[in-house]
């Protein structure tokens, strides 16, 4: 766990929770080491994070798939089980987890404000939101 024990102890989060939480934090962390380099034009650095990314995204990965062991078939690793992770405690652990980095602090900042771009969108604000019809091209 990280070092925010007591903020994981107030929101009291479930193992999956957390488990999320942390993850997600990690690729944050991961996304704002590569920024880094790409900005410092430290190519090799960006290979090492990039392989690091796919790393954090795996783990993510395992944390959304079925945990059951006793599985036999081959597609056992890629099997969904119901993620009954509550979205607001993951989001809050996320924000105190991803602040030691830069792109975890611009997206998940500490005061809690969300940027526009990331705030659900109404039907209001955009129409394709409520008609189910595909877009069609002529």
């Amino acid at each position: 766990m990280y070092t925010t024990e007591p903020v994981a102890n107030t929101l009291a989060p479930s193992p999956q929770e957390d488990q999320l939480a942390e993850d997600y934090a990690s690729i944050l962390g991961t996304l704002s080491r590569i920024d880094e380099a790409v900005r410092e034009g430290a190519w090799q650095g960006v290979r090492d994070e990039l392989d690091q990314l796919i790393s954090a995204a795996e783990d993510m990965w395992s944390t959304l798939t079925d945990p059951d062991p006793s599985a036999d078939d081959a597609d056992a690793d890629r099997r969904r089980f119901p993620v009954t992770a509550d979205p607001v405690t993951v989001r809050r652990l996320v924000t105190t987890y991803a602040e030691p980095y830069p792109i975890g602090r611009l997206l998940y900042p500490s005061n809690g404000a969300v940027p526009a771009e990331l705030l659900p969108r109404t039907a209001a604000e955009d129409p394709a939101l409520h008609d189910p019809r595909p877009e069609t091209w002529t």
